[in-house]
């Protein structure tokens, strides 16, 4: 019989999940594999971690999330940001216009010590929805070229250069839509009176729609040129400034996330 493991000491916090306040059964299985991986063998914190992520859900239906006080404050504060960047205007639906239907998708953050950190509501557009020709266009999703990521990583690895990464929240709400797109009012937030039977016509680009990717690289390429940087020829995601001081500013664009080098 192999040698019983005794869990790990736990701290009688009630706030601890259900999971913890319940204690751990030991088992009798002969398996040396088993007794290698089972829980026993974790630490606290890597315990009360994957303890807390069973006992999480994210929800399926808009109405239990309406409910629950935390996942109606992520969605208010997501349609505000969206309302905030004018993302989109009700309108009446024009003659001969197809609607894209758009969902809530939910996430959960979870913080180092097991505990929820946030919760997170983001409205997607149902892309699939989209007819080519009509609603969209190009939709390639744009990326610097891994050989160029790899000779700046060692470029700046032999020169001693300093390396910085800037990942853009909400990236691709920032950008502008040149097709005329006609969206479904975010499910559980219909606007009521003067407003319902409306649809949001979009001015910027939301998650989910095929021309997203393109139409973000677009304005970042401009910001970015504004700023003096000039686009290289060889890889069109590649940005370049030659300062006064002799000091060479890079720039690799790398889907939403950003290296630098200054």
């Amino acid at each position: 019989m192999p040698t019983t493991l005794s869990p790990p000491a736990l701290t009688p916090e009630s706030d601890l999940p259900i999971a913890l306040r319940k204690g751990m059964c030991s088992t009798r299985n002969p398996s040396s594999h088993y007794i290698a991986l089972s829980y026993h063998r974790l630490s606290l914190p890597f315990y009360t971690f994957l303890s807390s992520l069973s006992s999480m859900t994210k929800p399926k239906i808009v109405r239990d999330t309406l409910a629950h006080l935390g996942w109606r404050q992520a969605m208010t504060d997501k349609l505000s940001a969206l309302h905030n960047s004018g993302t989109w205007e009700l309108v009446p639906l024009s003659s001969g216009k197809s609607v894209v239907g758009c969902r809530w998708v939910f996430a959960i953050k979870v913080g180092p010590n097991g505990t929820i950190d946030r919760l997170k509501a983001r409205l997607v557009a149902k892309g699939y929805t989209q007819i080519f020709g009509l609603d969209y266009g190009d939709s390639f999703s744009p990326v610097a070229k891994m050989a160029s990521v790899r000779l700046f990583i060692v470029m700046a690895a032999l020169q001693q250069w300093p390396l910085y990464q800037l990942d853009v929240k909400n990236a691709f709400l920032n950008g502008d839509l040149q097709e005329e797109i006609y969206m479904e009012q975010p499910p559980g937030f219909v606007a009521q009176r003067e407003f319902s039977g409306m649809v949001c016509h979009l001015r910027k680009s939301l998650y989910g729609l095929k021309q997203s990717s393109r139409a973000w690289f677009g304005k970042f390429s401009n910001v970015v040129q504004q700023f003096g940087m000039t686009r290289c020829e060889a890889d069109h995601f590649v940005f370049y400034q030659h300062s006064s001081d002799g000091c060479v500013y890079l720039i690799v664009y790398v889907d939403d996330i950003v290296l630098t080098k200054e």
